[in-house]
């Protein structure tokens, strides 16, 4: 009895980080699904270090900000290349000479960034749209997208959601 007793603690840990795991996204590493399409946190993460290792940006990228960016770049490289306005990936490589190897998820990233930046409004507005329409799942650690608005909220302090019942 007294190992059963020993054994609840781990045991109902494990079954609550079993459960968490589930509610946000069914994997460990599933930061996002967009379409059937698995954003990983670790591709994620490795876009964002590179982002910032190549760009060097005033306000880096973190790991929220790269996985709404990879669920939105390949719905803005798809209207880019509707529009005539679509970046290839050897310019995306060679605007990162210091990265020896980028993942694609940084390339596509910095496609969908010199791409929205060449589009008008109406264009920009068939992003929007696109977003809209997409079928996207987001790990709540990551934050959490609005189809209202068609726009993306950082993710809250405490995004453990507890039940009301019980």
């Amino acid at each position: 009895m007294k190992a059963l007793r020993t054994l609840r603690g781990p045991l109902a840990a494990a079954a609550m980080a079993a459960a968490l795991t589930l509610a946000g996204c069914a994997t460990a590493d599933t930061a996002a699904v967009v379409n059937g399409q698995v954003v990983s946190e670790s591709e994620a993460q490795q876009a964002a270090r590179e982002i910032n290792e190549a760009f060097k940006p005033q306000t880096p990228l973190d790991t929220p900000g790269a996985v709404s960016s990879l669920i939105a770049a390949p719905i803005i490289n798809d209207v880019a290349q509707q529009v005539g306005k679509a970046e290839s990936d050897s310019t995306a490589r060679s605007a990162m000479p210091d990265l020896a190897e980028p993942a694609q998820a940084t390339i596509d990233l910095v496609k969908a960034n010199f791409a929205l930046q060449k589009m008008s409004d109406a264009e920009k507005q068939m992003v929007v749209d696109g977003l809209k329409k997409a079928e996207i799942t987001i790990n709540p650690r990551y934050g959490s997208f609005d189809r209202d608005t068609g726009s993306f909220e950082a993710p809250s302090r405490n995004w453990i959601k507890l039940s009301d019942e019980g």
